[in-house]
């Protein structure tokens, strides 16, 4: 959530979109409040989710894409890319995956 906030401090125009995987609405919003930032998520039992995590090819979870507007990938592991070089410099990381677009 740091990568998140530093971003949104420093303006980029950016969102994250949170595509769960869990079995109970219960679950999914418990998560979403005590875990998750304040980004978009979709509601438990929108089609969508079951769409997305095929065409993305989720395996694992927790995954971090970076998707162009046309839905093509950008970054496939993000996570891994946030993890091992976002906190020194958010917005450098930012700035190289603003460049595949």
């Amino acid at each position: 959530m740091r990568f998140y906030d530093a971003l949104k401090k420093a303006g980029k125009n950016f969102e994250i979109v949170w595509v769960s995987r869990d079995r109970e609405a219960e679950d999914l919003l418990e998560y979403y409040q005590e875990k998750q930032g304040p980004w978009f998520y979709l509601e438990f039992g929108n089609p969508l989710i079951q769409e997305l995590l095929a065409k993305y090819e989720v395996k694992t979870i927790p995954a971090l894409k970076v998707v162009k507007w046309d839905g093509t990938i950008v970054v496939n592991d993000a996570r891994t890319e946030v993890a091992e070089r976002g906190g020194e410099n958010p917005e450098d990381l930012f700035d190289e995956w603003c460049s595949f677009l």
